[in-house]
């Protein structure tokens, strides 16, 4: 009896891991979004989102490096989440901003989203190589941040589109451009019939709603109709069964959460002068933490608003 008890324990326990392991990590996490798209087996995930999105016929494309050379110390060191490039030349910067950056808010239109925007945008385009380098050999250069919510509030469309234009909306090239894609909009577009929906719906709907069980028939659904979707699926089923992504997960998300609860107190503790200080206060602390605990840089950057410099001089002095 007792041996049949310690069996049905083992049976219980063997499914119970394998539910908590095989759950799905959220692919607008930003770590999960990057791990996603720059694996080896995601060129036809990455190929089907750039045509979606871009309007581009894409034979082929290729992941390039994540950090952009610099030619002086003093410049800002520039960190994508997915750098490619794609058959024809032109390259793509693709950002995944899942919650508004430190400091950025509605009230202020989300200016640091925007301006971060152009100016990886502005990087990408002006990091091409060689001095000898004609203007009219210049590649094309995209720059793609998903949200995960509105900025801009003013606009019922959840893909905003920009380009370099006159007062009369007369195009000025065609070789740079920017789209911002918020998967906060997506209420009435989740409940199109799945074989209806564009390209750009189903992504946005893959990577808003992939993880959530409430939406289980819909992702089904969508994964039978639609291939590059389904693998997608299964990539990221792969990488939520490995243990040491999921660790790395858990501490990108304990950090969120601490910063939260931190920045929190300090405006509910704080008075009104020298809150600023404060504030700021509390995100070096954070971002000591967090470096202390090995997270990278770049994530360290991204989610506290620090610049690389910053964030390497921390420990170097008293904070």
């Amino acid at each position: 009896m007792r041996e049949s008890d310690d069996r049905k324990k083992r049976v219980y326990l063997m499914h119970y891991y394998d539910s908590v392991v095989t759950e799905l990590l959220p692919p607008y996490e930003d770590g999960v979004f990057k791990t996603l798209l720059t694996h080896e087996d995601a060129k036809p995930i990455l190929k089907d989102i750039i045509e979606s999105y871009l309007k581009l016929s894409v034979k082929n494309v290729v992941i390039k490096n994540i950090e952009l050379p610099i030619s002086d110390i003093n410049e800002k060191r520039e960190r994508f989440d997915v750098n490619c490039i794609i058959d024809d030349g032109s390259q793509l910067d693709v950002e995944m901003q899942a919650d508004p950056m430190v400091g950025d808010s509605l009230r202020e239109k989300h200016r640091i989203v925007k301006s971060r925007a152009i100016h990886h945008l502005c990087g990408l385009h002006a990091g091409q190589a060689g001095r000898s380098i004609r203007y009219a050999e210049l590649l094309r250069s995209f720059q793609m941040t998903f949200c995960g919510y509105t900025v801009f509030p003013e606009s019922k469309e959840f893909v905003n589109r920009f380009s370099f234009r006159d007062e009369n909306g007369a195009e000025l090239c065609d070789i740079v451009g920017i789209v911002f894609v918020e998967l906060s909009k997506l209420e009435e577009i989740a409940k199109k019939p799945v074989e209806t929906m564009t390209g750009e719906e189903a992504w946005a709907i893959f990577f808003a709603h992939a993880s959530d069980p409430g939406r289980a028939d819909l992702m089904n659904n969508l994964f039978n109709v639609r291939s590059e979707i389904k693998m997608a699926k299964e990539l990221l089923q792969t990488i939520s069964t490995d243990e040491d992504e999921r660790a790395r997960f858990r501490s990108r998300r304990k950090f969120q959460m601490d910063m939260d609860h931190n920045m929190k107190a300090s405006r509910d503790e704080g008075r009104a002068e020298g809150r600023e200080e404060g504030r700021a206060e509390v995100i070096l602390d954070i971002a000591k933490s967090l470096k202390d605990i090995g997270i990278p840089v770049e994530q360290i950057a991204k989610a506290t608003g620090l610049s690389h410099a910053e964030i390497e001089s921390i420990g170097k002095k008293e904070v």
